[in-house]
């Protein structure tokens, strides 16, 4: 299906952030418009200062529609059918309230059936008949990690360089870009007929990179990382677990089983299974380093199809080719080196001047060049990160939801997306608790009614509660810490967190840039008052990201918010199998948050990737999102472009 052109035009200048502000300050409660002399253009959908006619957004490939599965089907299907179909989502103009979009069909139902048959692991070296051997693959990546612990973090700063050194039980197929999920090191699966049970026969003489033969051992070590860590570690998706009580059990050498004391929807769980960031380890070097991989985890021995080379920080991240890797044959490349190019310009500029040969998260002027031009693939991703600023709840008077409800409402979303479309795609937020774009979402009749869109009225509201607290007089002293301080979108919001907060309600605060890893420690330590940054969507199932991002002890619940109501209609969205009354439990849940917030929601981000067009078995990434398929086990390059 053609993808269809979007427009942003090269606008906002970051040195200019400061005047924006003041101008979008003067102007509240009235269209953002810019004055294309003073700025250059406008940002978001706009060309000049007069012009509100939206654009259209990149259209997403069309999911597959699955039906449900017998007892005997061999690959079940991780996207069973949605309610809606989706031909072409538009952008919201960035003056005006959100503009209708369709809803992308995702995963939303459970098959009537479970599998119990598997077929053998479709990915071998002859998936490519054509698949040349060798070549060093240069990506543009994000920043150096400031720890080397994949479980810890939820940030492409990691995950985009050491994806590739592991093996999970499952995986998403990289031959579908993900829409399916494949054995890995599990041969196969089996869930009892209750779903309560799910059992996992491993690979027989599968190596570690330093030569050591995968036990059970290792992936129950691993995994009990990930569902209950020790003291002092941070398992940033616990969440998606804990509600479901999982436990793990050795079989037998090569058998691991999972037990859940209730059950979880086979669809949810398979994807729980199959995400990339939980790689299997020694259990030996766990138990060594006390199973926490901060300081160790670039050297830890795993079984991906690559291995650790060298880290030149600043500089480079050099991955290898293991020798030994336990699918023969695979991988195709000799070496993938990761340069930490930090934003999405210098991305767009080194890929244009061949300088990489694959980048993702690349600006949106760069990839409607790369669309007309035969030297690149240019594709968008399925991504649903999202950008917040959070509280920390232990302290008051973010306890307090009056207070956190008066920052929700004072945050201008629809500037907000102005300012980050220069570097982003994406959508703006404060339409809901749900992602954009997929069957949960509000109709848009009711996302453009939303009080925050009406900054007037919405500002009025802000100021009431404020005052009704007991903080009409503003607060003082206040620690904003923004997550990595290279970032211009994330600067750019902090900025506007600052400036909007101290006009709107007198909230005075500071500026504290960190390091994203610094960032997640200082999550988990409390020590900060509110923060701007921005997490991802482990996978598209309102289970998965509310649990995960606002659930009591949630993964990553940053602001420690807990509300009994909240998770008890939770535990009913997570069980039940009808989408017309799961529907209405999302919406239940949603509407909780809206008097409770826990969180402002600033932005949907949808990633933009390019790649040489000498480069191979790169098949985008639309079934699962775009912080998985990063193995690069399947990926190959033409003899004329290898390095």
């Amino acid at each position: 299906m053609p993808i269809r052109r979007f427009s942003y035009p090269a606008v906002l200048i970051f040195a200019l952030l400061s005047l924006l502000l003041v101008v979008a300050v003067a102007c509240a409660g009235a269209e953002v418009t810019q004055d294309t002399e003073s700025t250059g253009a406008t940002t978001g959908d706009t060309t000049a200062a007069s012009q509100t006619q939206p654009q259209t957004q990149p259209q997403q490939p069309a999911q597959p529609q699955s039906q449900p599965q017998s007892q005997t089907q061999a690959q079940p299907q991780t996207q069973p059918t949605a309610e809606a179909q989706a031909q072409t989502a538009s952008q919201p103009a960035a003056t005006e309230a959100p503009q209708p979009a369709q809803p992308v069909p995702f995963a939303t139902r459970v098959p009537a059936a479970l599998p119990s048959k598997v077929v053998d692991d479709p990915i071998t070296k002859d998936v490519y008949p054509d698949a040349e051997y060798g070549g060093i693959l240069r990506r543009g990546g994000y920043y150096d990690p400031a720890h080397y612990d994949l479980l810890q973090v939820s940030s492409v700063t990691n995950s985009f360089k050491q994806m590739m050194l592991y093996n999970n039980i499952l995986r998403y197929n990289p031959l579908d870009a993900g829409k399916t999920i494949i054995p890995d090191l599990a041969t196969s699966w089996e869930v009892s007929e209750d779903g309560h049970t799910w059992t996992f026969p491993l690979r027989d003489g599968v190596t570690f990179h330093d030569g050591t033969i995968l036990v059970a051992d290792d992936v129950a070590a691993s995994w009990s990382r990930v569902i209950d860590p020790p003291a002092g570690v941070v398992s940033a998706r616990q969440g998606l677990y804990t509600p479901f009580g999982p436990s793990i059990e050795v079989i037998d050498p090569l058998t691991v089983q999972f037990a859940f004391e209730k059950a979880p929807p086979l669809n949810y769980g398979l994807n729980a299974f199959a995400l990339e960031w939980h790689g299997v380890f020694q259990k030996s070097f766990l138990e060594e380093h006390g199973y926490d991989l901060k300081q160790s985890g670039q050297f830890a021995p795993s079984t991906g199809a690559f291995k650790y080379l060298e880290h030149q920080e600043g500089e480079v991240w050099k991955n290898e080719r293991y020798e030994n890797y336990w699918n023969e044959g695979l991988p195709y490349l000799d070496e993938v080196w990761t340069y930490p190019l930090e934003n999405s310009t210098n991305r767009s500029a080194a890929l244009l001047a061949g300088n990489v040969d694959f980048a993702q998260t690349i600006d949106p002027e760069a990839f409607n060049r790369m669309l007309d031009d035969d030297r690149f693939v240019a594709e968008p991703f399925s991504s649903y990160s999202y950008g917040g600023i959070w509280f920390n709840m232990d302290k008051e008077p973010w306890s307090d939801p009056k207070v956190r409800k008066a920052m929700w409402l004072a945050f201008d979303r629809l500037a907000a997306h102005e300012i980050v479309s220069e570097w982003l795609f994406g959508y703006p937020g404060g339409g809901g608790w749900t992602l954009p774009d997929q069957a949960y979402q509000l109709p848009q009749a009711e996302i453009d009614t939303r009080l925050v869109f009406d900054r007037p009225a919405a500002e009025a509201e802000a100021q009431r509660l404020m005052a009704e607290a007991g903080y009409a007089d503003g607060i003082k002293n206040v620690d904003l810490m923004q997550r990595q301080p290279n970032s211009p979108w994330y600067s750019a919001m902090a900025q506007m967190a600052e400036l909007e907060f101290q006009r709107i309600l007198g909230i005075e605060s500071t500026i504290r840039a960190v390091p994203s890893a610094v960032w997640f420690e200082e999550l988990a330590n409390r020590n900060f008052d509110i923060t701007v940054g921005a997490i991802a969507s482990p996978f598209i199932d309102p289970s998965a990201y509310m649990n995960s991002f606002y659930r009591c002890g949630g993964g990553e619940n940053h602001s420690n918010y807990c509300n009994e109501e909240f998770d008890a209609v939770m535990s009913m969205v997570d069980t039940e199998p009808d989408f017309d009354k799961r529907y209405e439990l999302v919406q239940k849940a949603a509407a909780i948050l809206d008097e409770d917030p826990p969180v402002v929601t600033w932005w949907y981000n949808r990633t933009l990737a390019a790649w040489r067009s000498c480069v191979h078995g790169l098949e985008g990434k639309h079934g699962a999102l775009v912080h998985n398929l990063d193995r690069m086990d399947t990926v190959w390059m033409d003899s004329e472009c290898q390095q």
